[in-house]
């Protein structure tokens, strides 16, 4: 007799538009094609509760739920737990599998007293079939893009495409992502060679400081929102398909942030053949050889005039994990862990 697919049901945020939509999208088509296992739409169906954005669960719904139908919970740390291990140690009672993205998430997890038997390591998955190098000119890029190619014609391009801005406050950093940093390093570099090409909503705050030091910047988007001082989150977000057109075009990415559970830059960079520097946050040290990882601004200067002088491909690891196959691999182990 044909045994009864697992019923697996996704728990996590859902049209936001963040990088967690992307998430859920690539967790349903992996678990959608495995044999053995299908989607749910009603938790109360589920064998199985997947939970993509792990704070889900300390929602007072679930944990009502959870008290009365108690099912095998799979939790994805998606962020630096080491700012908030008081609420991840509320979950240990509650979760059979963590799937933790990189290797910080799971000192902290063990710290907590979490077993390593309960404890997978799978990298946010970003689509190497959407990021890779392309056969194009910069000044194609620029045609697609609107950008006056003459603005970036030799120049060295430094891009940033994080949300920096507090929603709360525009005028105010996210201090997670460190924009002071980036700002200090483009304070350092030859203004008449290196511009900052910005992307994104909320990029209020560095453009600011751009302004106040006089550090030479592009903004791709609607601009009156900066000047007005209003929110952008629903106008400036840029679809997925042109991200790969942003990496193409600029020269190195700088990853300036405190905290991190990814962040994906890293691994889009590196698929696109684009060269990244980054502060030890997340999975950088996990993913990038140490020598392209910055202490300090001078530190990140340093380490970028070196990889513009190398012409070699910069080494890292990002093959060992950025196909969709692996990924769905790494799902199916996953499910295979909370069901045995």
């Amino acid at each position: 007799m044909k045994q009864k697919n697992k019923k697996v049901y996704i728990l996590g945020q859902e049209g936001t538009g963040w990088s967690i939509d992307k998430d859920r999208y690539y967790t349903q088509k992996a678990i959608e094609q495995l044999d053995g296992y299908e989607i749910t739409n009603s938790i109360f169906n589920a064998d199985i509760i997947y939970a993509i954005w792990w704070n889900k669960l300390l929602t007072i719904p679930f944990k009502i739920f959870n008290t009365i139908f108690k099912k095998k919970t799979i939790a994805t740390i998606t962020n630096d737990l080491s700012h908030q291990e008081i609420m991840a140690k509320k979950l240990i009672v509650m979760i059979d599998i963590y799937v933790y993205a990189n290797s910080k998430q799971k000192d902290v997890l063990k710290k907590l007293g979490v077993k390593s038997e309960k404890l997978v390591y799978n990298p946010f998955y970003v689509d190497e079939t959407i990021f890779k190098k392309l056969d194009i000119s910069k000044k194609e890029i620029c045609h697609k893009l609107d950008v006056d190619y003459k603005s970036i014609k030799d120049k060295i391009i430094i891009g940033s495409f994080q949300r920096d801005s507090l929603g709360s406050d525009l005028s105010q950093a996210k201090w997670q992502k460190d924009p002071d940093m980036l700002i200090d390093i483009m304070k350092k570099l030859d203004s008449d060679k290196f511009i900052l090409l910005l992307a994104g909503p909320r990029r209020h705050y560095v453009i600011e400081e751009c302004k106040k030091y006089s550090i030479p910047y592009i903004f791709l988007g609607d601009k009156s929102y900066i000047e007005n001082n209003k929110d952008d989150i629903d106008t400036n977000g840029l679809p997925i398909e042109k991200m790969p057109y942003l990496y193409n075009l600029i020269d190195i990415y700088i990853v300036s942030s405190k905290s991190e559970g990814g962040p994906k830059a890293i691994p889009e960079s590196l698929l696109c053949k684009t060269k990244v520097i980054s502060t030890d946050v997340g999975f950088a040290s996990d993913l990038l050889d140490m020598q392209h990882i910055y202490i300090s601004p001078q530190d990140a200067t340093n380490k970028i005039n070196k990889l513009l002088k190398d012409d070699l491909q910069q080494e890292s690891k990002v093959n060992d994990y950025y196909s969709f196959n692996l990924f769905q691999k790494r799902i199916e182990d996953i499910l295979h862990k909370v069901t045995k």
